[in-house]
């Protein structure tokens, strides 16, 4: 077998791989409107949200651009 076959067909067997590595994970961004700041921080009466800081990732501090409204907020979050 030559050397540029041998290249073709490592070639051939890596390009699946590639296209798997590339693809991005799922993400989820979970906004919770109406919440103290100091609610999440006591979780032993919320298993479910223990749940999400636990495997996911929380926010410590987050200034609002419109602090009395929730979508310019959400909008300006997500651009």
């Amino acid at each position: 077998m030559s050397a540029s076959s041998l290249h073709l067909l490592l070639l051939l067997l890596l390009v699946p791989h590639q296209h798997q590595l590339l693809q991005a994970a799922p993400l989820l961004v979970f906004l919770v409107d109406g919440f103290r700041y100091d609610y999440i921080s006591d979780l032993t009466g919320l298993p479910g949200f223990r749940e999400l800081v636990e495997r996911g990732v929380k926010v410590d501090y987050l200034t609002p651009d419109f602090p009395s409204l929730s979508y310019p907020n959400y909008y300006s979050l997500m651009t």
